[in-house]
C-alpha cells in the first residue's frame, strides 16, 4: 500500500508544520500532498527529504497568479487518477488556462478529487468520484471546524481514506473504495 498524508490550509501557522514533521517521523508515509494556503509552508517538508506534491491556494499571491506554477494538477498513484486543487470550483483568481474543477467532475476525469479551501473535512463518493477534503491545520483560523488531516492508503484495486482529528487522533470520516466500483458500465 502507498500511504499519502494529505494536508491543507496551514496558513503560515508554525505549529501546523511542526505537527506534520513530528507525524512524518513516527509514520511510514510515501508522499505528502499539500493543497494550498500557504504554498511556502510545505518547503520545510521538501527540505527534510519528504516526497511532496503541492498546489497553491488562493491566498498564495506569489504562486497562484504565476503561470509557471500549476494551480491544479493530476497525479497517478497505483493507477488511480487523483486531481489536486485548492478550491472545489473555479475561482475568480484563476488563470485563463487553469483546469476547471467543474469540468473534471462533469467529464469524470478523476477517480479522486482532492481539495481544501473550506476548512471543512469531507469524504464522499458522488458521480463515480471520491471527493476528499482533509480539513485544515490552522490553530487560529478554524471557522468552527476542528483541525484535521487526511490519510490515503492506496493499492491498485483499493483505497482506504480517512480524515483524522488532531486533538484525539479519532478517525472522523473513513471509507474503503474499490476502484472497479468507480467505473461506469459499458454503454452508459
Amino acid at each position: 500500500m502507498i500511504k499519502i498524508l494529505v494536508i491543507s490550509d496551514t496558513h503560515d501557522d508554525p505549529s501546523a508544520m511542526e505537527w506534520t514533521l513530528e507525524y512524518l517521523e513516527r509514520e511510514n508515509i510515501d508522499t505528502v500532498i499539500h493543497l494550498g494556503d500557504y504554498y511556502d509552508d510545505a518547503d520545510i517538508l521538501q527540505s527534510n527529504g519528504y516526497n511532496l506534491v503541492r498546489v497553491p491556494g488562493t491566498w498564495d499571491t506569489a504562486y497562484y497568479p504565476d503561470p509557471a506554477v500549476e494551480n491544479r494538477k493530476f497525479i497517478d498513484v497505483a493507477g488511480w487518477r487523483i486531481f489536486l486543487t485548492h478550491t472545489p470550483e473555479s475561482h475568480y483568481n484563476d488563470l485563463a488556462l487553469d483546469i476547471k474543477p467543474e469540468s473534471i467532475i462533469v467529464e469524470g476525469k478523476a477517480d479522486v478529487f482532492l481539495y481544501g479551501h473550506t476548512h471543512m473535512a469531507d469524504l464522499r463518493k458522488r458521480d463515480n468520484i471520491i471527493f476528499f477534503n482533509p480539513g485544515h491545520l490552522t490553530s487560529y483560523e478554524c471557522r468552527g471546524c476542528p483541525m484535521t488531516y487526511g490519510l490515503l492508503e492506496i493499492d491498485h484495486d483499493t483505497m482506504n481514506a480517512s480524515i483524522i482529528r488532531i486533538r484525539d487522533h479519532k478517525r472522523w470520516y473513513q471509507g474503503t473504495f474499490e476502484k472497479a466500483s468507480l467505473k461506469m458500465p459499458a454503454g452508459i
